[in-house]
């Protein structure tokens, strides 16, 4: 295994460590011989991180739930249907029912804290009227729904 050293008593530390923050990061090119074979099996090629979730979300963007569906069977095995992604809500009335007290507790808090912070850096619409008729206006609006690869 190749294992990079940094010695600071000789090297530019902060220029090493951005360096190896870029290779780390996802656009960087450091994969694991595993995940470079996992990534050949799934893709066909061998592509970097950035490559691999590029390929995802276009796919999914062109494809929709066919391509979400071929990827949960693909990278993780999953068997999945639009139905089975679809959780009843009898089902999360009981998983709720049987939750213990103290952590519903402690996801409310979660929830209210984060409610807290976003309310206060929340975003207010601009509208901007010149003295010429033009009207600027910058707006913001919620998603409906947005994809997330993490």
């Amino acid at each position: 295994m190749d294992i990079n050293r940094i010695d600071g008593r000789v090297e530019d530390v902060d220029e090493a460590l951005r360096q190896l923050r870029e290779r780390l990061s996802p656009q960087g090119d450091i994969v694991s011989e595993a995940g470079r074979q996992r990534t050949i099996d799934v893709f066909g090629k061998p592509l970097s991180p950035q490559q691999v979730v590029n390929q995802i979300c276009g796919d999914i963007r062109d494809r929709g739930m066919e391509a979400l569906l071929e990827y949960s069977q693909k990278l993780d095995g999953a068997s999945l249907t639009p139905e089975t992604l679809h959780v009843p809500l009898e089902e999360l009335s009981a998983a709720h029912g049987d939750a213990d007290a103290d952590f519903l507790a402690t996801i409310r808090r979660i929830r209210d804290n984060i409610m807290e912070f976003q309310q206060a850096v929340r975003h207010e619409d601009v509208e901007v009227s010149r003295a010429d008729g033009v009207v600027l206006r910058q707006r913001y609006v919620p998603l409906r729904r947005v994809g997330l690869c993490v």
